[in-house]
């Protein structure tokens, strides 16, 4: 991978996490947004950069890489959102979806609160690795199987 696929991988994983983050308050939408960054960020980012042709899976160590990535940066960014909403939800408004999260964020020292969001970072780089794998192998099949049946067509004719 070039550094120009790199740079456009983690600043989409930005976005990524930047709008999971910003829907996570919500009080029903918060754990999906929450597993969504778990997840699925990886293959949503993928899948979008391949769609737009700035990126070619070539082989499972590339995806593994990728989603590991992808995961990091966009946890990061969704749990600094999130923290950052949520304090001042929680200080201005006295709004809380989740009590125990919201008084961890806004009365914890900040070493204890980015101790906590690199954990996180890392069990998200370690999901996503694993769906960014996933997402190579289902996009694979599906290439192997339009080759067979476009084999097929052209045998016809």
């Amino acid at each position: 991978m070039d550094k120009i696929t790199i740079k456009n991988i983690i600043i989409l994983s930005l976005i990524t996490g930047l709008i999971l983050g910003l829907l996570a308050p919500v009080p029903i939408v918060g754990m999906v947004m929450l597993f969504g960054v778990l997840i699925f960020a990886s293959p949503l980012v993928m899948v979008y950069m391949i769609m737009d042709s700035k990126y070619d899976l070539t082989d499972a160590k590339d995806s593994i890489i990728t989603g590991a990535i992808i995961g990091f940066s966009a946890n990061i960014t969704f749990s600094c959102t999130y923290c950052i909403l949520m304090a001042l939800l929680s200080k201005v408004f006295n709004y809380t979806t989740n009590f125990f999260l919201t008084a961890m964020i806004v009365n914890s020292p900040i070493w204890l609160l980015l101790t906590f969001i690199i954990f996180l970072g890392v069990l998200c780089a370690t999901t996503n690795a694993f769906t960014g794998f996933g997402t190579y192998y289902v996009i694979n099949f599906i290439r192997d199987m339009y080759e067979i049946k476009h084999k097929d067509n052209k045998n016809k004719l």
